[in-house]
């Protein structure tokens, strides 16, 4: 393989057998379950890095199933996670603690493209 052709096929790893293909990427017909519940601020602390915040009078944390049962790419997936309402210098956001999904691809994908902490699991 030549040097043009690495840098024209170089988007993912391993260069010749990537676990996902290269965008535009689409997710439709995606169903959603997110429960929302308190937890102990203390276990929020050890788990939020610095220098996000969260507001500790309500310690929220979010849990999400998510069903993609047509990703372009990816194929059909779930993938449940934890995702925790932050802030960051008076502005708000969102700390992906943990996601599991039961597919490859969509793990190395949504690790290598958008770095979400995503693992092998099988959402139920």
């Amino acid at each position: 393989m030549h040097e043009k052709e690495v840098v024209r096929r170089a988007f993912a790893m391993p260069l010749t057998n990537p676990a996902y293909p290269p965008g535009p990427y689409r997710f439709v017909n995606r169903e959603y379950l997110i429960i929302t519940y308190r937890t102990d601020p203390a276990k929020l602390r050890s788990v939020v890095p610095a220098p996000l915040e969260f507001d500790e009078r309500e310690a929220l944390v979010k849990y999400e199933f998510i069903r993609m049962p047509d990703s372009n790419g990816f194929g059909d997936y779930t993938e449940s996670g934890k995702v925790i309402p932050v802030s960051f210098r008076g502005r708000r956001g969102s700390y992906t603690h943990c996601m599991f999904l039961n597919d490859e691809g969509p793990i190395a994908g949504g690790r290598e493209l958008w770095g979400f902490p995503k693992k092998l699991g099988q959402p139920i």
